[in-house]
């Protein structure tokens, strides 16, 4: 994945640097995506253009998952049921009401409705 990721053009090479790291025993992967200018709006929304639309449908094809039982973050919500189905977010909320009833544990992460 990581691999494939950084196939990308010149121009976006230049703005745009992926690396991966993950967890061994679990087949966990990070992608490390960062950029020059961060702080503007316009590069971190062309950016995620470029890479959300990959990693989604790589992660969808390859039958893995966006997300644990914490949820996910408030930026990825939609792509929640790219990997999870409904069924599946139902007991994910009921794992993380078992673990996390006050929410406060990654409290940013959320599990949105999927219908």
């Amino acid at each position: 994945m990581v691999s494939q990721a950084t196939n990308l053009s010149a121009e976006e090479r230049e703005t745009i640097k992926i690396g991966g790291y993950g967890h061994v025993g679990d087949g966990n992967l990070h992608l490390n995506v960062t950029c020059k200018g961060y702080e503007d709006k316009d590069l971190v929304e062309r950016m995620n253009d470029i890479i959300d639309p990959f990693v989604m449908n790589f992660v969808k094809e390859a039958k893995g998952s966006v997300s644990a039982e914490h949820g996910i973050g408030l930026q990825k919500t939609a792509y929640l049921g790219y990997s999870k189905s409904p069924e599946m977010i139902s007991v994910m909320r009921q794992i993380k009401g078992v673990l996390d009833p006050n929410g406060i544990m990654n409290p940013y992460k959320v599990l949105p409705e999927i219908s």
